[in-house]
């Protein structure tokens, strides 16, 4: 075989493994979606269901779950005649409201809905989102999944409707290199989304009917009819294309899966990579190098976000389960409705908090993960071009710091995954005196006698509180840290905690007298991760966000007001 032909055979086997592994993403995004609306449809309601009137009450727990749900776009129950019920929606991905109901029996995926039998779960069409039968504006892809609700009686009683937006997910589906297209096509012709932005859903806005180029009308003909997977040269082109298969994945193959009897498809979908002529005509050798790199930070990036997703997941369902549970006693013994209400409270609440971990976790991969990769790229797009082996060796040592960068991140990953994932939350009395005093012992600075800073305690209101100690402990560290490290060395320096009660709710107050931070610039970004606010000193910007987020595992909160130039204040609720 010629060095041509074992480029192409590269090539080919590479492009096979993107398009691949891209299905393998839509295919869980599905079963995720079929997940949550299996979990809705299994509940059994009340015979006669009136969900906003009569049976508000038995409704409440479960809609004050699902106001928190980012990823829901709409929550609808709609009766056997095809009219809303019920319809709550969410505005750009902030907190779900009511919205005015609407007639929806024309609608293709309630007609099918109204097909479906017990167990069954309805996938619609990747399409834009439509209101009164006018397309959304500014435009909104939607992906539907609907199922059958019944009753105590067995009955049929009506149909649980839930849209998720879907842009963010074929974004990452289309996201690529610049040496390739990428499609999302479905079973008649139509381009769901391209790396090409002029074709993405066009088939929505100008009803052209069939919307692919003839190249990708050969492959369609080749691939997507056929029922066959494919990958192929031809006309200097490398083509792959794969079929997104329900029977693919990792999450169906979870025990927190609740998988439904059948799932009924509108379409079928396809991803295709396209690798056109002026990319394989490039040196094997990066080539090579590129495609070794990127599946690398492929597995990391998928493993951190297969494990925040099970570990979300099953946590979600014991939370649900919780729900359920404290609803039936409800219905049981009504004198019990105020203790009940608390729990789910509760219960709500760490659910949100749970959800905001997995976004931040999420933004750790893929924000942190993007700029190291994109970099690295561009090196390897240089040395391909770079005909000079000594200018080559010049480019080698970056490489080297880029992976650098890369252990950095997995180091910052798995602090944060021992924070959340800590499973010892049982709270118990703490000395908050004592627990200071014993971590004085990290601080060299405070051992050696550090000469203009001192701690001073004010905790005559109290002394004691309930909380983990190994949250509580890492909290009083890192302020403790930040404190000594962000000190004004030009006074003495000094950190007061102080004990104080407040509507019935004890409040511990950190305060000290260092540089402080500009609130009005940056108050949003305080407890945010990989923030930094005095670029003269070094930090990662993870304490804040580590701060916040241990709180938040025990059910307390932390707020902050500063001076820059005179200091900062923590407020700690429990």
């Amino acid at each position: 075989m010629g060095h041509k032909e074992e480029r192409i055979a590269t090539i080919k086997k590479r492009e096979d493994s993107i398009s691949r592994n891209k299905t393998y993403l839509l295919s869980d995004v599905c079963h995720y979606l079929i997940h949550n609306t299996n979990y809705w449809s299994s509940i059994v309601y009340p015979p006669s269901f009136d969900p906003k009137n009569k049976h508000s009450s038995f409704l409440h727990p479960y809609i004050e779950v699902i106001k928190n749900i980012g990823f829901y776009d709409q929550f609808r129950i709609i009766d056997l005649e095809g009219k809303e019920l019920l319809r709550y929606q969410s505005n750009l991905g902030q907190k779900m409201e009511l919205a005015p109901l609407q007639n929806k029996v024309d609608s293709e995926y309630v007609k099918q809905g109204l097909n479906l039998k017990k167990g069954e779960i309805y996938l619609s069409r990747i399409n834009l989102n439509r209101e009164d039968g006018i397309i959304e504006k500014p435009h909104k892809p939607v992906l539907r999944t609907v199922g059958p609700i019944y009753d105590s009686l067995n009955q049929r009683t009506g149909l649980i409707v839930i849209n998720f937006r879907m842009q963010d997910v074929l974004g990452i589906l289309t996201s690529t290199r610049p040496d390739g297209n990428t499609y999302v096509i479905d079973s008649e012709h139509n381009i769901i989304a391209s790396s090409i932005g002029d074709k993405t859903m066009m088939f929505e806005v100008n009803k052209s009917g069939d919307t692919l180029d003839s190249n990708l009308k050969k492959l369609n003909e080749r691939g997507l009819r056929s029922r066959k997977d494919t990958t192929f040269f031809e006309d200097g082109r490398v083509w792959s294309l794969h079929k997104v298969l329900m029977t693919n994945g990792e999450l169906n193959k979870s025990a927190a899966y609740l998988a439904p009897k059948k799932i009924i498809q509108a379409t079928e979908w396809a991803v295709v990579r396209e690798m056109p002529p002026e990319a394989i005509s490039a040196g094997l050798w990066p080539l090579y190098q590129n495609f070794i790199v990127l599946h690398l930070f492929s597995i990391l990036a998928l493993s951190g976000i297969s494990y925040g997703f099970n570990k979300y997941q099953s946590k979600k369902r014991d939370l649900f389960n919780r729900i359920e549970e404290k609803n039936k006693a409800l219905l049981i013994n009504q004198e019990s409705l105020k203790t009940i209400n608390d729990v789910v409270k509760k219960t709500n609440q760490r659910l949100r908090v749970k959800n905001e971990q997995l976004e931040q976790f999420s933004y750790l991969i893929s924000h942190n993960l993007r700029a190291p990769v994109t970099s690295m790229s561009l090196i390897i797009d240089v040395i391909k071009k770079e005909e000079n082996e000594e200018n080559i060796k010049t480019l080698l040592p970056k490489l080297h710091i880029l992976s650098d960068s890369i252990g950095r991140l997995t180091e910052d990953i798995k602090e944060y995954v021992t924070a959340v994932d800590y499973e010892d939350t049982e709270l118990q009395e703490i000395n908050v005196y004592a627990l200071i005093q014993g971590l004085r012992g990290d601080f060299p600075e405070l051992m050696t006698g550090l000469s203009n800073f001192k701690i001073v305690y004010e905790l005559q209101e109290w002394k004691t509180v309930n909380s983990s100690k190994y949250h509580l402990q890492s909290v009083i560290r890192h302020l403790i840290s930040n404190a000594i490290k962000y000190r004004n060395t030009e006074i003495e320096s000094y950190l007061v905690f102080r004990s104080e009660v407040e509507n019935n709710r004890k409040i511990l107050y950190v305060e000290d007298n260092g540089l402080g931070i500009n609130m009005e610039r940056y108050g949003d970004d305080l407890f945010k991760l990989y923030k930094k606010f005095h670029r003269n000193i070094s930090g990662k910007g993870m304490g804040l966000f580590m701060v916040k987020t241990q709180l938040e595992e025990v059910g307390a909160t932390i707020s902050a007001k500063s001076i820059e130039g005179k200091g900062t204040k923590f407020k700690i609720n429990f």
